[in-house]
């Protein structure tokens, strides 16, 4: 099947809140987020669509008194399509937008014991700054990883 990386729209509200609740803490409820992200970074808000199905999204963003500095601040594959490819997809579509929007550096957080995303991330570049204990709450450690824009040369748009 294809893979097709495009923006967001309105009509993937309902596939892409339920791949955030597949991928999220037991009743977490994801619908003002994934709301509030489809206006805020209408841009560089992306889904994966194979088959018709969407299955995957990533979502980046400028930080808004550095405009130089963009973070990928989410990125989910649906669990029965992970380790085809799609997310190393997803990945270069996020870093692409957000270059050429005036990103010079990119930053992302990623748990601990999250080796696969660690491996896709390093593959493109991405090193770790940093270890934040509780960085999003007890039990929720993260490493903070950069990449920064030379490390970007030759990459392509893909949507």
């Amino acid at each position: 099947m294809d893979l097709v990386i495009r923006q967001y729209c309105k009509e993937d509200f309902t596939s892409v809140c339920d791949l955030e609740r597949e991928n999220s803490p037991q009743g977490c409820k994801p619908e003002v987020f994934i709301r509030q992200a489809g206006v805020l970074f209408a841009d560089t808000f992306l889904v994966a669509e194979c088959g018709g199905e969407v299955i995957g999204y990533t979502i980046g963003a400028l930080v808004q008194q550095r405009p130089a500095t963009g973070w990928i601040i989410r990125l989910v594959v649906s669990g029965k399509h992970r380790r085809k490819g799609f997310g190393d997809s997803l990945v270069t579509a996020v870093i692409s937008g957000l270059l050429e929007r005036g990103a010079e550096e990119i930053y992302l957080s990623v748990a601990p014991g999250n080796r696969a995303a660690r491996a896709l991330y390093e593959k493109h570049g991405f090193q770790e700054t940093e270890f934040c204990p509780a960085y999003f709450g007890e039990g929720a450690d993260r490493y903070i990883l950069r990449r920064s824009i030379d490390d970007h040369k030759g990459l392509t748009r893909l949507y």
